[in-house]
């Protein structure tokens, strides 16, 4: 029996203690972290671009609501067809971030039985990312 209990002493006293990490337990464990890292930085990028484009149509629509306000006024009793801005550069603060900004008012008698309701059409038009983006709003007046 004391022979067995040397044996077991020497071969304990042979293996190494096992802690820290593995070679391949830190690679799978850095091939996750730059996984999760690319998603993280892919979305960010997503969501900055996606920000930007809201921005752009926020302010488009905030020009295009502020001259069909301006329109609407401007309607008379009896219906008459007529372009009063036609392809105009918007300027001014509302449209310093807004590229290539034009816009088209246009009034016109969507029903001829109703010769005192006008249409007031106005559309901005824009560029973004190598696009053009168009918003429309339009309302019908009267007096």
């Amino acid at each position: 029996m004391n022979k067995y209990r040397e044996k077991k002493k020497t071969l304990s006293t042979l293996r190494m203690p096992s802690s820290g990490f593995s070679a391949v337990e830190l690679l799978v464990t850095l091939f996750i972290a730059f996984l999760f890292l690319s998603i993280g930085y892919t979305l960010f990028g997503t969501i900055v671009t996606m920000s930007s484009q809201n921005r752009h149509r926020a302010q488009a629509d905030n020009i295009a609501l502020e001259y069909l306000r301006r329109y609407e006024s401007t309607v008379a009793s009896t219906c008459a067809v007529a372009t009063p801005v036609n392809g105009v550069n918007v300027t001014g603060a509302a449209a310093s971030d807004l590229p290539g900004a034009k816009v088209t008012v246009g009034i016109t008698c969507p029903n001829s039985t109703l010769a005192s309701v006008s249409l007031v059409k106005v559309t901005i038009t824009y560029q973004e990312g190598g696009s053009q983006r168009n918003v429309y709003h339009e309302v019908y007046a009267s007096i």
